[in-house]
C-alpha cells in the first residue's frame, strides 16, 4: 500500500494509529449521546490525535476533553507540541515519585503513596493545557481581540528561578505565564504549588518571598484531601481541586496582585527556552 500511494511504511502505520485513536473517541461520544463528525469531514491534521494521546497519558477524561477543543480549533498543533514538551519533562522529573517541597526529590513509596504520587502525575497532566481556565472568571475579557492577538499558554514544571528581590533562588512546582485572563499583550503569572498534607500546605506559606513575583497564587489538592486541607488555605490563594474525572478545575479563585518585579521570572524562563 505504501509502495503504491508513494509514502513511507511508517506513514501508513501513523494514519492507522491516528484512525484508531479517533475510532475510541468516536465510540466513547456515542455512549455519553454526542454526535461528532466522520473522521473522513474532519479537517484536522491526523497528527494532532497522536498528540492528544500522547499527552492525555491513557486519561480518557483528558483526552476527550482535548479532542473537543482540537475539533473545534480551540487548540493549535502549536498548543498541543508545547503541552507534549512539558508532560514529557514532567514524567522525566516525576517517575514515580511524590513531588516534595523545596527538594522534589525521589523517595521510596508505600502503596499509599504511590496512589498519591498519581494523583501528583494526574495534576500535573491537567495543567499542561489552558483548559482550567475556561471557567476563571473574565476569561474571556479580551475575545474581541482575540482574532489578532497570539493566545499565550505555557507551563513550567519545577521552575527555579533567581530573585532579585530576595537575593536568593526559590523553586516552585509550577509556573503559568498566560494572556487568556488578562489584556491580550500583557502576561499573567501564576504560581501553583501541589499540596498532598497539611505539612506541605504550611511550608507553602512561609514561603512568601516569591509571591511578589506572581499574579495569581494556587494550592492545587486532589478531590480525596479537600475536606481536610481545603479550609486551612489562606485568603491570597486559590485552590485547583484534582476532581475524580481527572481534570483540574477551580474551587476558589485566588486574590490578583500586580506583581512587583516579573522580570526576574521573565528571565528565568528565556534561560530555559534559549
Amino acid at each position: 500500500m505504501a509502495y503504491e500511494s508513494g509514502v513511507t511504511e511508517s506513514l501508513i502505520w501513523k494514519r492507522k494509529k491516528a484512525g484508531e485513536i479517533y475510532s475510541d473517541y468516536q465510540t466513547r461520544a456515542k455512549k455519553k449521546g454526542l454526535s461528532v463528525p466522520r473522521i473522513e469531514d474532519v479537517e484536522v491534521s491526523p497528527d494532532n490525535f497522536e498528540l492528544v494521546e500522547k499527552i492525555s497519558q491513557g486519561n480518557k477524561d483528558i483526552k476527550d476533553d482535548l479532542m473537543d477543543k482540537v475539533l473545534h480549533r480551540e487548540l493549535k498543533r502549536s498548543d498541543l507540541v508545547s503541552a507534549w514538551k512539558s508532560v514529557k519533562t514532567i514524567r522525566q522529573n516525576d517517575q514515580g515519585s511524590i513531588i516534595k517541597k523545596n527538594s522534589h526529590s525521589e523517595v521510596s513509596c508505600s502503596e499509599k503513596e504511590k496512589e498519591i504520587a498519581l494523583s501528583v502525575s494526574d495534576i500535573a497532566i491537567s495543567l499542561t493545557y489552558s483548559s482550567w481556565l475556561d471557567h476563571f472568571p473574565d476569561v474571556n475579557m479580551n475575545n474581541f481581540t482575540a482574532h489578532s492577538r497570539k493566545k499565550v499558554y505555557k507551563l513550567f514544571p519545577n521552575f527555579s528561578f533567581y530573585s532579585s528581590l530576595s537575593d536568593r533562588l526559590h523553586t516552585i512546582d509550577f509556573l503559568v505565564i498566560e494572556n487568556y485572563t488578562s489584556k491580550p499583550h500583557q502576561l499573567n503569572l501564576h504560581s501553583i504549588e501541589v499540596i498532598l498534607t497539611e505539612e506541605d500546605l504550611h511550608r507553602s506559606f512561609s514561603s512568601r518571598q516569591y509571591q511578589q513575583h506572581m499574579n495569581y497564587l494556587w494550592i492545587v489538592i486532589p478531590s480525596n484531601i479537600k475536606g481536610e486541607i481545603g479550609s486551612k488555605v489562606s485568603e491570597d490563594y486559590g485552590i485547583l481541586e484534582l476532581e475524580n474525572q481527572r481534570v483540574s478545575t477551580i474551587l476558589k479563585k485566588p486574590i490578583y496582585s500586580s506583581a512587583v518585579n516579573k522580570f526576574d521570572i521573565f528571565q528565568g524562563t528565556l534561560i530555559k527556552l534559549l
